[in-house]
């Protein structure tokens, strides 16, 4: 007999109906990710939806861990939302351009002296930020069946690195994957390398920047990159993996910056994030970032660069300043977006001023059926 799975809902401010939304839709949306969860696709989903500033959707179901004893998951649970961390960590960026601190094109080698290098000199910020820097792509990314050793540089997701070790040595080791600007290959480590940039010029660590200009101004108080003891039961996990990575205290300083893949969050926290974004930088009076830079984070910066990765095979990719551009399903062109390992994702429609933010925790990775069907169906909900 199949268990019962329970339905469990956030707060709200409106109905769906008073800002455009048609219920129904959230009837199917609910429907779809009860079947894979019954069906053994994903642990868990939980989702929050805002349109005009107004939260109008927000519940969960599934369980909260991978084990057969398992709290429920909740509206709020924590979870790791991996590679969301990115748009973090542009922001941070795009801050100290506003600044004056450095600026977009800058190369990287007048930062950081391991960059300065025939092979490596003419990337600057802005290729780090577009994943057009040539530095080698993430494990996987080209459905490859042995990841290449190389990404042992990620030593923060298990030990402590040695203090002898160069990390960034590492990352530069062996050839690129193409001139700067010329192709787009996803890389964790060029993001690791950013954080390493806002350490080196803010002067404090990646993590503390990000907590003191961007979470704790926004309010985001259950945004973390080491989860206080006092929460950790209320973390979202898939994986032994995972739970070992809650025991952390303290962040190594010899180890990369956990600027690609580090913070947990829960959705009410990536829904202000994804709300200030939509304020042009401004939430509640706090102003993280102006206008003009958020426009520029989230606007297309590529043109006529290929993208061969996780399948796919184009000419003309386009993407942000770490952001994702949606302009190829029932999202509104304009729509941009971040998602996590498959496990999550914060999508901002600024023409229908609408804010979505998911988790959809599952053993398996990356699911079309838990990723591109929600969209479908939430955005066939607007009225």
């Amino acid at each position: 007999m199949m268990e019962t799975i329970t339905l469990h809902h956030g707060r709200t401010e409106v109905t769906p109906e008073e800002v455009g939304f048609d219920s129904a839709s959230l009837e199917r949306l609910n429907d779809h990710y009860r079947s894979l969860i019954e069906s053994k696709i994903i642990q868990g989903a939980s989702y929050v939806l805002s349109r005009h500033g107004k939260v109008f959707a927000h519940a969960a179901m599934g369980q909260l861990t991978h084990k057969e004893e398992s709290l429920d998951l909740l509206p709020d649970s924590i979870r790791k939302t991996y590679s969301i961390t990115k748009i973090m960590t542009a922001s941070a960026i795009m801050q100290l351009i506003e600044r004056g601190f450095i600026y977009l094109h800058q190369p990287v080698s007048s930062i950081l002296k391991q960059f300065d290098t025939p092979m490596h000199r003419d990337i600057t910020i802005f290729h780090l930020l577009t994943h057009t820097s040539g530095l080698r792509a993430d494990p996987g990314y080209y459905f490859e069946p042995n990841p290449l050793p190389w990404f042992e540089w990620a030593y923060h997701e298990r030990k402590k690195m040695d203090p002898t070790t160069d990390w960034i040595q590492i990352i530069l080791a062996g050839p690129v994957m193409a001139a700067p600007g010329r192709e787009w290959h996803y890389s964790t480590a060029g993001y690791a390398v950013l954080g390493e940039i806002i350490t080196r010029i803010a002067e404090t660590p990646y993590h503390q920047y990000v907590q003191d200009e961007i979470l704790l101004p926004l309010g985001m108080e259950h945004s973390f990159f080491i989860v206080p003891p006092a929460w950790r039961e209320d973390v979202c996990i898939t994986s032994s993996r995972e739970e070992n990575g809650l025991l952390v205290t303290e962040l190594d300083a010899n180890s990369p910056p956990r600027a690609g893949n580090g913070m947990y969050s829960t959705l009410s926290d990536l829904l202000r994030f994804g709300q200030m974004l939509l304020g042009g930088g401004t939430l509640d009076g706090e102003v993280i970032l102006s206008r003009r830079g958020v426009e520029l984070l989230t606007q297309n910066h590529l043109t006529n660069v290929r993208m061969q990765g996780w399948g796919n095979d184009e000419d003309n990719f386009r993407f942000g300043l770490g952001f994702s551009l949606e302009d190829f399903d029932l999202c509104t062109p304009g729509t941009f977006n971040h998602e996590g390992f498959g496990h999550c994702g914060l999508y901002v429609d600024p023409v229908e001023q609408m804010v979505f933010a998911f988790l959809v925790p599952s053993t398996r990775g990356y699911t079309t059926e838990s990723v591109l069907v929600p969209k479908a169906i939430v955005w066939s909900g607007l009225l």
